[in-house]
């Protein structure tokens, strides 16, 4: 039968931003797109026969989320992760980016400093901004050949008064999953400073051999009294069109708040698609998980491989977790508005230009290698046409 992974599914012509907003945001159709990060696999089967049967019945009223949904959430977040979640602490919301946006609107006021660590996922910018908090950077530092967090920066921003943290784990871009001595020394910090850290952990599931994702919320109970936690079965499963995610937020007048604010704004339902599918992947996807985790290690690592060879000027920090790549493109010596057309013009490829992770990234790009390995192999010989005519 062959790799599942390895089958290359048309997605042209489905209205799928990936491959149908090329022209739209490339001025171009003809790219091969690596940039929005989903993937082009198919989730797991008992996914798509659950969806399938509720589609059959044929009725798409109003839905009721079942008791049945949460404990599979709650079971998910025991075995993969070793968390106990009290079923009180859990909400849901349509997507961590809004679970993101209700947090701030609830727990910062306008005006407020709010620290991210770029180069990040760019919508924490935009959250912030959107709704008139002012983004505090520390940029995180390449040291030893990854990134890490610069906590002397760090708690000096603390003390001047930010009490609220928006935390990328496992970053994205960059790859990274934090140790548990990286999270224990910022949980240090923020109990010394009495910080709220909004913790982005929609790539938790995503994490390689070697490296483990600990949720920043079962570092101590009074870490958990400061943290609000965002997952998501999306990226895990490829169902980010389905809009499903979770917010685990032990504090009940953190969590209060919240809920307050979703209730005022009538955003709390969440399609009942989108509850059957989470529902089955996670009581039957970790079997697809495991292959799949496989399958994306093995394609980093051709990346890594393959532009050792080509296009050595093209760096890459070997990821630890997620499935997009950080391309450190600035020994190619091409100016930004260059090194875009680079890609686009000249190797017909659509990725994530860096700039848009924030000023630390520009000169790089994010390549997204969620995708069947025939196709990455195409995109590296189209990188190799284009360097050979520079």
């Amino acid at each position: 039968m062959g790799c599942p992974f390895d089958q290359v599914v048309e997605r042209r012509s489905t209205g799928c931003v990936k491959w149908d907003g090329l022209l739209e945001s490339f001025g171009r159709e003809d790219l091969l797109p690596m940039w929005v990060a989903d993937m082009d696999f198919r989730p797991p089967e008992a996914v798509v026969q659950a969806v399938t049967q509720r589609a059959q019945h044929g009725i798409y009223g109003y839905e009721k989320r079942p008791a049945s949904f949460d404990e599979a959430v709650l079971g998910w977040l025991q075995s993969r992760h070793g968390w106990d979640v009290d079923p009180a602490w859990l909400i849901h919301t349509p997507g961590v980016v809004a679970g993101l946006t209700f947090a701030v609107l609830a727990l910062t006021e306008p005006g407020e400093r709010v620290v991210i660590q770029p180069p990040v996922y760019p919508p924490f910018f935009a959250i912030l901004r959107s709704n008139g908090r002012e983004v505090v950077e520390n940029p995180l530092v390449e040291s030893g050949g990854r990134y890490v967090m610069n906590f002397e920066e760090l708690e000096e921003l603390f003390r001047s008064g930010v009490k609220t943290m928006m935390l990328c784990s496992p970053h994205n871009p960059v790859g990274r999953v934090w140790t548990k001595e990286e999270l224990e020394t910022l949980a240090e910090l923020v109990l010394k400073y009495d910080v709220t850290v909004l913790s982005d952990e929609i790539w938790s599931d995503l994490v390689f051999a070697g490296s483990k994702h600990i949720p920043f919320a079962t570092l101590a109970p009074e870490i958990a009294q400061r943290t609000v936690t965002f997952n998501a079965p999306s990226k895990t499963f490829n169902i980010a069109g389905l809009y499903v995610s979770n917010g685990i937020i032990p504090n009940p007048q953190l969590r209060a708040k919240i809920c307050q604010l979703m209730e005022r704004l009538s955003v709390g339902a969440i399609g009942f698609f989108g509850l059957v599918a989470a529902e089955a992947a996670y009581r039957s996807g970790a079997p697809w998980l495991d292959s799949l985790l496989t399958y994306l290690e093995e394609n980093g690592n051709y990346v890594r491989q393959e532009l050792g060879r080509i296009a050595p000027q093209i760096k890459i920090n070997k990821p630890e977790g997620t499935y997009v790549l950080w391309l450190d493109c600035r020994e190619l010596g091409l100016p930004y508005e260059e090194l875009n057309q680079f890609f686009v013009q000249h190797a017909g490829l659509a990725l994530n230009e860096g700039s848009a992770f924030g000023s630390a990234g520009l000169g790089f790009q994010r390549m997204n290698i969620g995708c069947p390995r025939s196709l990455i192999g195409e995109a590296l010989r189209r990188i190799e046409h284009a360097l050979s005519a520079l």
